[in-house]
């Protein structure tokens, strides 16, 4: 069964401590790691946010991710990884999706967008490397024909709306939503290209 299909159960302790660090840290974006088995979690363990830019944006430091070693020895895992969104609502956005490197870890987006009813979301984000599978021609393509956007200097994304059909350019690689996104380097030379899949999952107080 796809982990998508199955509940993220977090025990009101963890739900509680997201949502706490989130309004503690804004405006900024927090983030943190999730230990637990499969989609069941045990504790949520804050991480700092080392991102340059951290209004929009994250990165867990690496002290914080060696923890995942730890719970490995002791047969658990990093099941999640958490973030907030201070001012959008709780879906992915192009950067989260440039920066999901973990595809068994499920990703917990909490959004302040309201500030007084936050909204906890739990998303798969599973990267495919499409300049191995398609080839920069196909990508040349891509980024004539589709709307891209930078949304980070050098990182360019754009999004496969589910409700919008796929224009004629884009191959069916995959199922919508998805984002493809792009990176440059500063003189322009390419990078990196990829498809990240985005897979919603129930979130559920047990």
């Amino acid at each position: 069964m796809p982990a998508e299909a199955l509940p993220v159960q977090l025990p009101r302790a963890v739900y509680d401590a997201i949502i706490t660090h989130a309004r503690a840290g804004a405006p900024e974006e927090i983030c943190g790691i999730v230990r637990g088995r499969g989609t069941a979690a045990f504790e949520a363990i804050p991480a700092r946010n080392v991102a340059a830019e951290r209004i929009e944006n994250y990165t867990v430091d690496p002290q914080t991710l060696l923890l995942q070693f730890d719970f490995e020895d002791a047969g658990d895992a990093m099941m999640g990884i958490y973030h907030s969104h201070p001012v959008s609502p709780a879906y992915p956005s192009a950067t989260d999706a440039w920066n999901a490197h973990y595809p068994e870890s499920v990703y917990l987006i909490c959004s302040l967008e309201d500030e007084a009813a936050p909204v906890l979301r739990a998303w798969w984000l599973v990267a495919q490397n499409l300049a191995a599978a398609w080839g920069a021609a196909d990508w040349d393509v891509l980024r004539a024909a589709l709307p891209f956007r930078e949304v980070r200097p050098g990182l360019w994304g754009w999004f496969a709306d589910p409700a919008s059909p796929l224009p004629a350019a884009v191959p069916a690689a995959a199922d919508a939503p998805y984002y493809l996104v792009y990176a440059l380097a500063d003189e322009g030379a390419w990078i990196d290209g990829r498809l990240v899949t985005v897979r919603e999952s129930r979130v559920e107080i047990v």
